[in-house]
C-alpha cells in the first residue's frame, strides 16, 4: 500500500509538472508570436525625386538609399495604433530593410565600394595658401547657437535690418513713409550720354503711383527668383555724376540674391516694379524677379532645416546667378553633386521649383563652420571679381563682399558700411590714433574688419613683416593690398571690428 501511494504521488507530481511546463511553454510561445500578429503599412505621401539619394542603412555588401531626403517624412503605421517615422524604425531596429522592402518600400541599392557620400570638397584658392600659414588656432570661433545669439545682437544695434516674418500688416501712412524716405539726386546727372532733365525726374516720381498706396491688413509675400537690382525709384534710368562714365549710380541701393524673402507693399504705375521690404533694405525691384509666395514657400526656402549654401563667389545655373551664401533646400546627393531646389516663377506668378545639381566643391550642406581658415578661403574666392557699386553688373562692392563671406557662416550683416561699423562685432576705435598705434592694435586680431568712412576691408595679418588686407576697392577688383605706414587706407581707418565671442560677452 505504501509503495502504491508513493507511486501515485509521483505520477501526480509528474502530471502536474507536465501541465505547468505546457502552460509556461504556451505562454512563451504566445509572447513570441504576438509581435508577428501585429501588421503594419508604409505611408509615403511625398513626391519622389529619383536622382537624389539619402543613405538610410548599409551592411557588409550594400548601401541603401531613399530617393530624396524623406526618412523623417515616411511613416510606418502599425495595427496596434503605434506610428513611427522610417528613420525611427531603422534607428530602433523595429524592422529590417528586408522587411520594409517586402512591404513595398522603394529603396536604391549601391555596392559598398560605390557608395555616394555627402562630404563637401574643399578647394583652396592658390593665393590664400600663404595666408593660411598665419593661423595658429583654427578652432570654432562661434558655434551655431552662438551665431543665433550674435545675429540677435546685430539686430539690436543695426539700422536697415527688417524682420520680414513679423511684419504682417502696414498702414498707408507707413508704406508712404518707406517710399518717401528716398529723395531724387540733385541735377545735373547723366544717363550715359543723356543729360537728365526735370521732365525726366518728374516722370520717374509719377511712376511711384503714390495715389494708389493703400492700407495692407495682409501683406503679400514673395521670393526673389533671379539676382535683382534694388532701386530707390522705379526706373532703369541711371543717375551718374559724369557723361559716359558708368560708376556710381545714385539710385542703385543694393542687389538681392536668389531665394531672398520679400514683402510686397506697392506697385508702380507702369506695373513693372514692386516696392518691397527685404531683410536688409526697402526699395523698388522689377516684378519679373519676384514670385508670389505662400507661407509654405517661405518655410521651404527660408527656414528649411535641410539646406545647402553656395560657397563659390558666383556660379550660374539655369541662367540664374547664384552668389556666395545663397541658401537653397537640399533634397539629396548624387555622384555628380548635391541636389538642391531652385525657386522659379510659374505662369500664374507664384513660386515654382526646379531641381538642380551643384558640384560638391561649390556648395556646403548647412552653413560653413566659422573658423579662421574658412574666412580666408571664402575671402580669396572673390579675388579678381570686379567692383560694382551696390552690386550692379553682377559684381560686389566692399560691404556686400564682406557680408557674403560672413553669411556663409550664418552671420547676417546689415548691408551698408554705415550700419556695419556700429553693429557687427566688438569695436576698437582707432580714429584718433597714429598709424603705428593702429598697426599695433590690429596685431593678433586677424581676420578682423577694418572700417574707414564708406569703406570696409578684411585684415589678413602680418606676413613676413608686412600687414595685408583684402577688399573690394572702388573701380577695381577684389584684391590684396599691403597696409604700409604710408598707405592711405591705413591713415583713414577709424575702427577695427572683431567678429568673435567678445561681442556676446558685453
Amino acid at each position: 500500500m505504501e509503495k502504491d501511494l508513493i507511486l501515485k504521488v509521483l505520477i501526480f507530481i509528474l502530471a502536474l509538472s507536465g501541465l505547468i511546463i505546457a502552460f509556461v511553454s504556451d505562454r512563451i510561445n504566445q509572447k513570441e508570436t504576438k509581435p508577428k500578429e501585429i501588421t503594419y503599412e508604409i505611408i509615403d505621401e511625398n513626391e519622389v525625386c529619383p536622382e537624389a539619394l539619402e543613405e538610410i542603412a548599409r551592411d557588409n555588401e550594400l548601401v541603401y538609399y531613399l530617393p530624396c531626403i524623406k526618412s523623417n517624412q515616411i511613416k510606418i503605421k502599425f495595427s496596434d495604433q503605434t506610428e513611427y517615422s522610417l528613420k525611427e524604425v531603422l534607428e530602433k531596429n523595429i524592422l529590417t530593410i528586408k522587411e520594409l522592402k517586402e512591404k513595398g518600400l522603394k529603396v536604391i541599392e549601391y555596392p559598398l565600394e560605390e557608395a555616394v557620400d555627402e562630404n563637401y570638397i574643399e578647394e583652396i584658392p592658390e593665393n590664400a595658401k600663404k595666408f593660411l600659414t598665419l593661423i595658429e588656432d583654427n578652432s570654432i570661433i562661434l558655434t551655431e547657437e552662438e551665431i543665433e545669439r550674435y545675429n540677435e545682437e546685430i539686430k539690436k544695434k543695426a539700422d536697415m535690418v527688417y524682420d520680414v516674418e513679423k511684419t504682417t500688416s502696414l498702414t498707408k501712412s507707413e508704406i508712404l513713409s518707406y517710399i518717401n524716405s528716398y529723395q531724387l539726386p540733385t541735377l545735373p546727372k547723366y544717363n550715359g550720354n543723356t543729360t537728365l532733365t526735370k521732365n525726366n525726374t518728374q516722370s520717374i516720381l509719377d511712376n511711384r503711383n503714390l495715389e494708389a498706396v493703400k492700407d495692407l491688413e495682409t501683406i503679400p509675400k514673395g521670393l526673389i527668383i533671379k539676382r535683382a537690382n534694388l532701386r530707390s525709384f522705379p526706373t532703369d534710368v541711371h543717375f551718374y555724376d559724369q557723361k559716359n562714365v558708368a560708376d556710381y549710380d545714385s539710385i542703385q541701393e543694393t542687389e538681392l540674391h536668389v531665394a531672398t524673402p520679400v514683402l510686397i507693399l506697392h506697385e508702380s504705375k507702369d506695373q513693372v516694379w514692386d516696392f518691397i521690404i527685404s531683410p536688409f533694405y526697402v526699395g523698388w525691384v522689377k516684378k519679373e524677379n519676384i514670385a508670389l509666395a505662400t507661407q509654405e514657400d517661405w518655410n521651404n526656402f527660408v527656414y528649411h532645416n535641410s539646406f545647402a549654401i553656395i560657397t563659390e563667389a558666383q556660379i550660374e545655373v539655369e541662367d540664374t546667378i547664384l552668389d556666395m551664401s545663397v541658401k537653397l533646400p537640399y533634397i539629396g546627393v548624387t555622384k555628380e553633386g548635391y541636389q538642391l531646389i531652385l525657386p522659379r516663377k510659374k505662369e500664374d506668378g507664384t513660386v515654382g521649383q526646379k531641381q538642380i545639381t551643384i558640384p560638391k566643391n561649390q556648395a556646403h550642406l548647412g552653413y560653413l563652420p566659422y573658423t579662421k581658415r574658412n574666412v580666408y578661403i571664402q575671402a580669396f574666392k572673390y579675388e579678381g571679381i570686379p567692383y560694382s557699386w551696390s552690386g550692379m553688373d553682377q559684381g560686389v562692392d566692399c560691404s556686400s563682399y564682406v557680408s557674403n563671406i560672413y553669411r556663409s557662416f550664418g552671420i547676417k550683416f546689415p548691408r551698408n558700411t554705415s550700419s556695419q561699423n556700429k553693429s557687427v562685432g566688438t569695436i576698437i576705435d582707432v580714429g584718433n590714433q597714429t598709424v603705428s598705434q593702429k598697426l599695433n592694435k590690429m596685431q593678433n586680431t586677424n581676420p578682423s574688419l577694418l572700417y574707414q568712412n564708406g569703406h570696409v576691408m578684411l585684415y589678413l595679418g602680418n606676413l613676413d613683416g608686412t600687414n595685408y588686407i583684402i577688399h573690394a576697392p572702388g573701380g577695381k577688383q577684389v584684391s590684396v593690398t599691403a597696409l604700409t605706414e604710408s598707405s592711405s587706407y591705413l591713415q583713414a581707418i577709424n575702427k577695427i571690428v572683431k567678429v568673435d565671442k567678445s561681442f556676446l560677452e558685453k
